[in-house]
């Protein structure tokens, strides 16, 4: 996956060609797109303008909700489904389900939607190319309104075959929209801007969660004749974004960089940024676009044996892998499951996990909020470390529960801890980051592998965790506590800041940390480094005189 041919898109230009005439404004670009090459930390900085805002705002709302929504919206109605399933295979068969078969069903069910986010996430590279950000992210809201039909009329029809189908459609959805959002939003977005856009999807995960909790609450939508139409509720925010998003531009740097359309890049620049003046930006793109001029759209198979970008590859596969190993979604998809071993009464669990629902929002908007000022290393490895020591937590306070009755308040208290320290990082960071880390070719690729590993680390937890929780009990969470720690360390030594960076400035910086890693000892001795690790160019030319 993620290779296509040569006559299926127009690639990269193998060399640069004359800016065109803009037809709309009747002027050459030629001093927009001049031979100037900018200076590293230019001034490529934007303000946030209201079609940025709102852009963000929509796609956020039609595509990212839908993850958070179709995430958590299996946890309150399994009981309903369940009995649906035992009902509809008795009058099939005439006898019911046994345990084991029916909770194997129920787990298909939860985890069949991480499969096909799956076979979404090998389709992000084909699809961004041929139909752009924009495009794609238009089209792929059809798939929500086929998904919803499916689950709406299931129960009508006595078919549990449609509930499945219907959880692997609105799986395909999220897994291309989980990659091409922060894929457009990063793009669109001026650098001082790129990290607060990037996390307001998160923040819309986290609503997402939140509302599938409020409508399962038994005064609404969580009672057994309403769960279908709990689950086809999505088709609502879709259908929003699928007749406005098209009045939005598509993405500069596709349009420029792997269209070659100076033209329509300077006039989507111009409506997002609110303002004539976008030169340093297209410069920076046009630089962009050189140092790429004899370099193709490279595949999965490319990326993965290019040694130049290997540290950036590992990051992307280590931060994307973990955000489903740290055991956030055994958390949601077993909230109800968790609360009920804690102690706490039925009749109270779906207003609790409202409250969790709620104060993952909170944490969200926190993140969002501070990512420009703390940075990203900061927000993950703290968001990292707050998982594994509540992690931990849930452990000891099961254990105890049966001698210290207040113990289930920790349990709560460990799940809310949780779930704060996800969605204040790691909810979000990893999909701007493995914008970030890449330069336009290498972009697709990055996505497929981080989404497709994603979503595959989803499926195994979802279907794994109900057996893994019957084997080892209350340490099962000590294997997730773990994995947080570790990644933890990981980002620590290995990941710099990309906080205001361009993407060339953050190939350089990786580019310094290889030729650190690569030359002889002696001479780095007295080398001075900057604060990613990296040398810093003044060491960099004194080590290319010293060096034979």
């Amino acid at each position: 996956m993620g290779e296509t041919s040569q006559a299926a898109r127009p690639g990269l230009p193998s060399s640069p060609t004359p800016p065109p005439l803009c037809p709309r404004s009747g002027c050459s670009l030629a001093q927009t797109v001049g031979k100037g090459t900018p200076q590293p930390g230019g001034d490529i900085t934007g303000h946030l303008t209201f079609p940025l805002l709102l852009v963000t705002f929509l796609v956020s709302f039609g595509s990212s909700m839908l993850y958070g929504y179709n995430l958590a919206v299996v946890n309150s109605p399994a009981v309903y489904i369940k009995a649906f399933y035992n009902t509809t295979w008795s009058r099939r068969y005439g006898h019911g389900l046994a345990s084991g078969p029916l909770t194997l069903l129920y787990s298909l069910t939860v985890s069949i939607f991480a499969l096909g986010g799956l076979v979404g996430s090998l389709l992000v590279g084909l699809l961004v190319e041929r139909y752009g950000r924009n495009g794609t992210l238009s089209r792929s809201t059809l798939l929500v309104l086929l998904a919803g039909g499916f689950l709406g009329f299931s129960q009508e029809l006595g078919s549990p075959e449609m509930v499945i189908i219907g959880r692997s459609i609105t799986g395909l959805h999220s897994g291309i929209c989980l990659s091409v959002v922060p894929l457009y939003l990063g793009e669109i977005a001026p650098k001082n801007l790129r990290g607060f856009l990037g996390l307001v999807p998160s923040i819309f995960i986290c609503l997402g969660v939140f509302f599938a909790q409020v409508l399962g609450l038994p005064e609404l939508l969580g009672k057994d004749r309403f769960w279908p139409l709990f689950f086809s509720v999505v088709v609502v925010p879709a259908s929003l974004q699928l007749l406005l998003l098209h009045c939005f531009p598509e993405s500069p740097r596709y349009l420029l960089i792997e269209r070659n359309d100076v033209c329509g890049a300077t006039e989507a620049l111009r409506r997002f940024l609110g303002t004539p003046d976008v030169q340093d930006m297209i410069k920076e793109m046009k630089e962009e676009q050189q140092s790429l001029s004899s370099m193709e759209m490279v595949s999965v198979w490319q990326l993965l044996r290019d040694r130049s970008i290997r540290w950036q590859t590992l990051s992307v596969v280590v931060m994307n892998a973990s955000m489903q190993l740290s055991g956030i979604d055994a958390i949601w998809f077993y909230t109800n499951t968790i609360f009920e071993k804690s102690g706490i009464p039925v009749s109270q669990i779906p207003y609790t996990t409202v409250g969790t629902g709620a104060i993952e929002v909170v944490a969200g908007i926190i993140g969002c909020l501070t990512i420009e000022k703390l940075g990203r290393r900061p927000l993950i490895i703290m968001g990292f470390c707050t998982m594994g020591i509540c992690l931990a937590g849930i452990t000891v306070s099961l254990l105890l529960q049966t001698t210290l009755p207040w113990m289930c308040y920790v349990s709560v208290a460990c799940v809310v801890g949780i779930i704060a320290g996800f969605c204040m990082g790691p909810a979000g960071i990893p999909f701007l980051m493995t914008a970030e880390l890449f330069t336009q070719s290498h972009r697709p690729a990055a996505y497929i592998i981080g989404g497709s590993l994603n979503w595959l680390c989803n499926f195994t937890v979802g279907f794994v965790f109900p057996f893994l929780q019957m084997s080892a009990g209350a340490f099962c969470y000590l294997v997730f506590c773990a994995i947080c720690l570790l990644v933890a360390l990981y980002v620590y030594l290995v990941i710099p800041e990309t906080k205001n960076k361009t993407f060339m400035e953050i190939s350089h910086i990786f580019a310094t940390r290889r030729s650190f890693l690569s030359v002889p000892a002696h001479p780095i001795a007295m080398m001075k480094l900057n604060s990613y690790g990296a040398l810093e160019s003044s060491s960099l030319e004194h080590l290319g005189s010293s060096l034979p």
